[in-house]
């Protein structure tokens, strides 16, 4: 197992310049520590039930922080593809993959959920799996090939379509999603569904969900997963990678660990998730309770594992390299 950091790139009303500014020594840190890949999030709007805070804009992060490093991989976990017509999403990865240098990028994909962000952009919420797949059939088209002419239901290009510049290598595009989200008023059905099976059997990795997933719903995802690419794909060049959200408190002291990580975990998690729901969904407790939930991730088949910090302090990273990933 190797790990990303999904860099803390809120956007709230609080939000400052100078806070914002702050972001580009961080985006150096983690590539300092080791880490094998930087990841941003992609929410337009607050996603009320889920979160209290908005991110800022996942492409335009990911080029300043191509800026100040050289090797660590650069994703998004994830982009949702129906709220941007493909071929601007197209364009923008592959100018960040030749301003990184080349190599670097990884485009993680999904369909979106929260119903105002698709109300922003005049997508219909309905449409969206359809929309992801002709997206990403005419993203990979348009970054792979010339002369491209692509008639969807939801995105057309004409004959003779050609992008430049386009990848020297192949961009990994892995996809997004799950079968459940824990988040009060769900209207996900608690199942894989098989258009997402397909979706994911279709490109080079998937994102297994953190938004409230349990362990044991995370298992079951990634047999299902399992379950169904093999026999159908060469799962040696396929990336199981997962995504979870952690505070660290270096202390013996459960009880004031707990605390303090709940209160880290408001600052970012909406207020009708009761505490017991946040402590079931994602990694809490004393050092060593987390390495322990990472090594059953590890053990249930995640090959990258994905690491939000719910504050913007440097020394999640330090504490997260130093303590957790050397025992993992």
């Amino acid at each position: 197992m190797n790990f990303g950091w999904r860099v803390p790139s809120y956007a709230r009303a609080t939000t400052t310049s100078e806070t914002s500014r702050a972001l580009v020594p961080y985006f150096a840190r983690v590539e300092e520590a080791g880490l094998s890949a930087l990841w941003v999030i992609d929410h337009l709007l607050v996603a009320p039930n889920v979160y209290s805070t908005a991110w800022h804009d996942p492409m335009v992060t990911l080029s300043v922080a191509a800026g100040v490093t050289e090797e660590v991989k650069l994703g998004t976990a994830i982009l949702c593809a129906p709220f941007r017509h493909p071929t601007i999403t197209a364009k923008e990865t592959a100018t960040l993959d030749h301003l990184a240098g080349g190599g670097r990028v990884i485009l993680g994909v999904g369909t979106g959920h929260d119903d105002k962000e698709f109300a922003s952009v005049g997508i219909p919420r309905k449409e969206r799996g359809r929309r992801t797949d002709e997206a990403l059939e005419l993203i990979r088209l348009l970054l792979t090939q010339d002369d491209v002419a692509y008639e969807g239901r939801y995105y057309q290009v004409e004959e003779g379509t050609s992008l430049y510049p386009r990848p020297e290598t192949p961009i990994p595009i892995w996809i997004g999603g799950g079968s459940q989200v824990h988040i009060v008023d769900n209207v996900d059905t608690p199942n894989m569904a098989p258009a997402v099976l397909t979706r994911i059997g279709r490109h080079d990795g998937w994102i297994c969900r953190s938004s409230g997933t349990s362990p044991e719903i995370i298992a079951g995802d990634i047999a299902s997963v399992d379950n169904y690419l093999r026999g159908r794909r060469n799962m040696d060049d396929f990336t199981m990678s997962h995504a979870q959200w952690l505070h660290i408190v270096d202390s013996t002291d459960r009880e004031q660990i707990i605390a303090e990580q709940l209160r880290a975990y408001r600052t970012v998690m909406d207020v009708k998730r009761s505490d017991d729901d946040l402590q079931k969904a994602y990694l809490f407790g004393t050092i060593d309770e987390m390495t322990e939930r990472i090594i059953e991730l590890k053990k249930a088949g995640v090959d990258h594992l994905i690491l939000n910090p719910l504050t913007p302090d440097p020394a999640q990273i330090d504490l997260f390299t130093r303590h957790i990933a050397a025992n993992v």
